[in-house]
């Protein structure tokens, strides 16, 4: 028995599988604090079995007994946790476990960090040192700060369950006023991905309490890993009463059940990376690339001024059609949420500050110069244009640390070029100084923290060397995306809202995520009378028929057009639907309705007709195929469908005139000469039509012509034993 399996049991309450079984495992990882845990659980369980076979009735033996299932299952995550240190070594997680065991205590950690950072903060603002000697007890105290932070985030990822005194230093850290904001963010991280190694409802309970930070860069991380855990766990949590009712406290916070959703939303975005990618990769960026070089090519040219400010042109605005239709797509998407970089930036990567786990995790910033390469921008020039470029800029922490390396590889006269370039586009009467130190660019909103976030996440999960060591939360999302119903605490969170509940399940929709949509639309559209509720049933019909669900797409779609009646989107797809499941009367019924409100149409005027015909109703068909044929002169089709329609009304001559000078080849080639080969058989030229049938039907296309020459027999215009024998002369190829 496994350890998914152990605690599946448990779940259930098998504690007559499980429990032995514990007990041995603890026995042989060897760590007697544990085994003690087990043993005092055993000896309480053995005196309730004991009272039990007594005949005592012990009222709280139910309530006593989950709650041994619930710290069992504790136990089992740490003995899997001890069993995976002792015979995985080759794993990150375990080589940094055993490195953290050098640290004396985390509240070690905590104290080195607040008195490297206050430390930090009485530097800076001593007016009194010179700047050789700030610079220099800046770089020391900057070291230590990494050390702290490294050492901070390993002790929080590997650490197992929070005992009171770990929950009062982690508090200890966000409420510090002298410990940074992004250093608490980082903190924030490294405790969410510690609950992906071992769940730890303390942590959890503590990453629901950090949203409350007015720090958005805390809040917003802090929602982020709440929300992507508690998805992925929430049976290993659902027996903590202390998080069911802190959540409950959360049900009247609008601008929490709006973040909950957002949240949501970007964590479903990143599951149309791979696409979004290859849409940049194929499409966007190599139409960009085109545009470019035709505008160099352009600028090359010897342009006369004159002759474009005579047109009314200025050459300086003149923009490629293509290039604006490509970039236009790349700012929808953007503001989508979609991570239009992921692309260009996962190949930058591989510079050594990505060595370190925790450094794809911190915010961006130019102030704490973490490496030898970041503190070349600690003065000049080009420390604002990089300022510049990166606060006002849509990439993601990492990406930004990505470019700043890739800047500090520029040559000089690189940099001076940039700086000219930069210094061209700059509004009169303002200077660089200004627009890098602008409070605009330096303000990040709620929604952009989040979204970077989740980049960056996204980034260590696919592009880290040691990925393949972590279990890849989006690759789950995009299997079990996270809803209102992924849980029941979260509906009974926030299934209320059902406005949000209506967006979220558009959104859904739109990045096809169909089932989880059609969840939530099914909870919205309560009735079927409900005139407001005519588009939600329309959104079920179309979720449905994405499904395959051929039958709820028609009745979803049948229940919109009786509440909202005479709509094209709606009738169209019951046409649609109703042909293609063999349904044709309704198709018919469809079709006429749509010719009602769109008479010109040639769609429908060509579907209607089909329709019809199917229903063997070929007297009905020929006026809307006539009218097909007006509407249209040249389309071969519509003649073909004429044609055969006037053969089966008995107008093969008619029939005949239509193919005088029609083009046509391939499968229309066949259509036609299969009507033409129909038409002498009736005429009662055997020989000729076999002669020119032989050399057309074949296995791909005998079922059509067997068809068509059954509605011929149908309608009296063909005798069925000529139709057989003519068929077994065509296969046998009677010579």
């Amino acid at each position: 028995m496994d350890y998914i399996e152990i605690q599946t049991k448990l779940r259930k309450e098998n504690l007559a599988e499980t429990f032995p079984l514990i007990r041995s495992k603890a026995w042989e990882m060897g760590d007697w604090g544990l085994t003690e845990e087990v043993e005092k659980l055993w000896t309480t369980y053995q005196q309730m079995l004991q009272f039990m076979l007594q005949g005592i009735n012990d009222a709280q033996r139910e309530r006593i007994r989950t709650s041994i299932c619930r710290q069992l299952g504790f136990v089992a995550s740490r003995l899997e946790r001890l069993e995976r240190i002792k015979k995985h070594a080759e794993e990150r997680y375990v080589s940094v476990s055993k490195e953290v065991k050098k640290i004396p205590s985390f509240e070690s950690i905590v104290s080195q960090l607040e008195t490297v950072s206050q430390e930090m903060e009485e530097v800076i603002n001593d007016e009194l040192l010179r700047d050789s000697i700030r610079q220099h007890r800046m770089e020391a105290l900057k070291d230590q700060h990494e050390t702290a932070m490294l050492n901070l985030f390993n002790w929080t990822w590997t650490s197992e369950v929070w005992q009171h005194a770990d929950v009062e230093l982690a508090n200890r850290i966000i409420f510090s006023d002298c410990i940074a904001a992004n250093d608490k963010a980082v903190f924030i991280a490294a405790a969410a991905l510690s609950l992906f190694e071992f769940v730890d409802a303390a942590k959890v309970l503590f990453l629901l309490d950090c949203y409350l930070v007015e720090e958005d860069v805390v809040s917003q991380r802090a929602l982020v890993g709440f929300l992507l855990v508690f998805h992925f766990f929430f049976d290993q949590l659902k027996d903590n009463q202390d998080l069911h009712d802190r959540l409950r406290i959360y049900s009247d916070d609008a601008t929490f059940i709006h973040d909950l959703y957002a949240t949501m939303m970007q964590l479903q975005m990143s599951c149309t990376t791979e696409s979004v990618t290859s849409k940049m990769r194929n499409d966007i960026m190599p139409a960009l690339m085109q545009g470019v070089v035709k505008k160099r090519k352009t600028e090359t040219q010897n342009i006369d001024p004159d002759a474009f400010i005579k047109n009314g042109e200025n050459p300086e605005w003149m923009k490629d059609e293509k290039m604006n239709k490509k970039m236009q797509e790349m700012a929808e998407m953007q503001l989508d949420g979609a991570d239009v970089y992921f692309a260009s930036f996962s190949t930058l990567k591989g510079y050594s500050f990505f060595n370190q786990m925790p450094h794809w995790f911190y915010p961006f910033s130019l102030e704490n110069n973490y490496t030898p390469e970041l503190r070349k921008f600690s003065d000049g020039t080009v420390n604002k244009i990089v300022r510049l470029i990166l606060n006002g800029s849509p990439f993601c922490n990492s990406d930004k640390y990505s470019l700043c390396f890739t800047f500090t590889s520029l040559g000089r006269m690189a940099g001076s070029a940039m700086e000219a370039q930069i210094n061209s586009q700059i509004p009169d009467g303002m200077d660089i100084d200004e627009l890098a130190d602008s409070e605009e660019l330096h303000q990040p909103k709620k929604a952009d923290i989040r979204r970077h976030y989740v980049f960056d996440l996204y980034r260590f999960y696919h592009i880290y060397p040691y990925k393949y060591q972590f279990v890849n939360p989006f690759q789950q999302l995009k299997e079990h995306p996270v809803t209102p119903f992924s849980n029941p605490w979260l509906e009974e969170l926030m299934a209320n809202d059902q406005e949000e509940l209506a967006q979220y399940a558009d959104f859904l929709m739109r990045k096809e995520f169909y089932q989880s949509a059609l969840d939530l639309f099914t909870t919205i559209a309560d009735n079927e009378f409900d005139p407001e509720l005519a588009s939600i049933w329309q959104k079920i019909g179309f979720c449905h028929q994405k499904l395959n669900h051929t039958e709820d797409a028609i009745h979803a779609y049948t229940v919109a057009n009786s509440i909202k009646p005479n709509s094209k989107w709606t009738l169209s797809h019951l046409a649609m639907l109703s042909y293609h499941s063999g349904k044709m009367e309704d198709a018919a019924k469809y079709y006429h309705e749509l010719l009602e409100i769109n008479p010109e149409s040639l769609k429908y005027l060509m579907n209607s007709a089909q329709s019809l015909m199917q229903c063997d109703r070929y007297e009905e068909a020929l006026p809307l195929l006539y009218k097909a044929s007006f509407l249209d002169e040249e389309s071969p089709s519509v003649k073909l469908q004429l044609a055969w329609c006037l053969v089966v009304n008995g107008k093969k001559d008619d029939a005949l005139k239509l193919f005088n000078g029609l083009k046509t080849e391939g499968a229309m080639l066949q259509e036609e000469s299969m009507i033409v080969g129909l038409i002498t058989l009736m005429e009662g030229k055997t020989m000729e039509a076999y002669k020119f049938l032989s050399v057309f039907i074949n296995d791909s296309n005998k079922r059509d012509f067997i068809q068509k020459g059954e509605t011929l027999c149908q309608h009296q215009l063909l005798d069925r034993p000529t139709l057989t024998l003519f068929i077994d002369a065509l296969m046998l190829h009677i010579d």
